[in-house]
């Protein structure tokens, strides 16, 4: 060990000076070392293995080693332990080329603080470097995926402990929802998402396979093609009862296939001609007002009576007639009394 020590603190030779053959191989021997020494660390580097290469991490303790004579064990481990907690950030692939290009300036940053002097600590530059790669990594966190389907871009992730993007797996087929619906009743179906989709480019199909459950893409029928998220059927009848499905995709690839099967009540004859006839009054006066409510106050304006340009409502009709009759019969009796007793 003393030995390799010795080796690593070898003044560095300057560009001007040649380097004598002699000391070739130690040279040669302490860069391995070096690399040896980064490349144990490596796994304990968290986000910043990922970003940064071999060769650029022995670079920087190679500078260090020039401007401090730091050790190259002592430099791996300060690295190790400063970037250690960076293991555990999983972050979203929308700032993977900002983390990237944030990890790639310690190397800058190293440099700047050894050239304003007098030269601070490497364990502090590597510290207060990572205390501000915490502020970026936790920046925006990763969307969570939303199942059970869909291809769902916004939540893909890159995990810093190892190295990879993560995405949410699911597939792209959606169980197949059952809606429940009365003949001559109408119905929407839903093609939305819980998760983001694009903004632009996107198309939805929608499909129709006649009475029966499945999932099948190549049995379907084409319906419409367009960019509408919901389809309205305004009649259901039992002839179009069974499986509809709709897909959006982008240029790229196909991102979510929504199926519904759509079960019809067969209504009861009355029903049937119930509806028919609402039907048929709808077509025959689909302008006629419904009756107006009449109050009393409004009942007893006889002086609509007088008024030939304007006829009496039916309500109005048969009021006035009920208080002539009603009138006409008490006069009647009571000049028939009258005129008994003036008899008598």
């Amino acid at each position: 060990m003393t030995w390799r020590l010795t080796i690593a603190r070898l003044p560095r030779q300057s560009q001007d000076v040649p380097l004598k053959p002699m000391l070739l191989p130690l040279w040669i021997l302490r860069y391995l070392l070096l690399l040896c020494a980064v490349h144990w660390v490596q796994e304990g580097l968290g986000c910043y293995k990922c970003f940064v290469s071999n060769k650029e991490r022995v670079e920087i303790c190679d500078y260090v080693f020039m401007k401090q004579r730091l050790d190259v064990e002592i430099c791996s481990r300060i690295m190790k332990k400063t970037f250690l907690p960076l293991d555990t950030y999983v972050i979203a692939m929308s700032q993977k080329e900002i983390v990237r290009q944030a990890m790639n300036g310690f190397y800058d940053e190293v440099k700047k603080q050894y050239t304003q002097g007098p030269y601070p600590l490497f364990r502090m530059i590597a510290q207060n470097f990572t205390t501000r790669m915490h502020w970026v990594l936790a920046a925006k966190r990763p969307m969570e995926c939303v199942p059970p389907c869909g291809v769902q871009e916004k939540a893909r992730k890159f995990n810093c402990l190892n190295c990879e993007e993560e995405s949410c797996n699911l597939p792209i087929e959606c169980p197949i929802e059952d809606v429940y619906v009365h003949e001559f009743q109408r119905v929407v179906m839903n093609c939305s998402t819980d998760f983001p989709l694009p903004v632009d480019d996107i198309t939805v199909r929608w499909k129709f396979y006649w009475n029966d459950r499945t999932r099948r893409w190549s049995h379907f029928t084409a319906l419409h093609k367009g960019v509408e998220l919901f389809f309205l059927i305004t009649r259901m009848v039992l002839e179009k009862q069974g499986t509809y499905a709709c897909e959006i995709s982008t240029d790229e690839d196909v991102l979510i296939r929504k199926y519904f099967f759509i079960n019809v009540t067969s209504s009861s004859l009355y029903e049937s001609m119930k509806h028919m006839q609402e039907l048929f009054e709808r077509i025959v006066q689909p302008t006629t007002p419904k009756p107006a409510r009449v109050g009393l106050r409004n009942l007893f304006v006889f002086r609509d009576l007088l008024n030939p340009k304007k006829p009496l409502p039916v309500a109005k009709y048969i009021l006035y007639t009920a208080i002539v009759s009603t009138i006409t019969v008490l006069l009647v009796l009571i000049v028939g009394r009258n005129a008994s007793m003036h008899h008598s």
